[in-house]
């Protein structure tokens, strides 16, 4: 008899520890897309310079990766239940980059096939490095990147 008591508060004390969750892997700059539980009430995010969450429906996020790192994503329902509870690794999006340092200047390039200029994350937008938006200088491959701004 003392053996099923065992096994039964074995098996209330795995109900009441909650959900194992495993690592989702991110690519930089894309999405991933999770189904939930039920519909989403709240969204946490242990770094929002890590990852963006927006919601796709009620029961479905997308995981946007924005930096390097490893964070966490929760979402509890309107009740407070959590639904959702995984923690994000974000890695470099594949494809070939190369980074030109010249001094204290870093330029980066995304190369596939043809080299632009990309933003690494931690980068700021003063100018003083490239961005998404700009174009690379004509012979990224090969060409000399802008001096620091004086």
């Amino acid at each position: 008899m003392k053996s099923h008591n065992v096994w039964a508060l074995a098996a209330i004390g795995v109900a009441l520890a909650g959900p194992a969750f495993a690592t989702v892997s991110v690519r930089l700059d894309q999405n991933t897309v999770m189904d939930l539980r039920g519909p989403a009430g709240t969204v946490l995010i242990g770094n929002p310079a890590v990852v963006d969450v927006n919601l796709i429906t009620p029961s479905r996020i997308a995981i946007l990766g924005k930096g390097y790192g490893q964070t966490n994503v929760i979402v509890t329902d309107r009740m407070g239940h959590v639904i959702f509870q995984q923690e994000v690794d974000v890695s470099r999006a594949s494809g070939d980059h190369v980074s030109v340092y010249r001094g204290g200047v870093v330029a980066n390039f995304t190369c596939s096939p043809t080299c632009e200029a990309a933003q690494a994350p931690g980068e700021d937008n003063s100018g003083s490095s490239p961005s998404h938006a700009q174009p690379a200088p004509s012979g990224a491959g090969g060409g000399k990147p802008a001096p620091p701004p004086q």
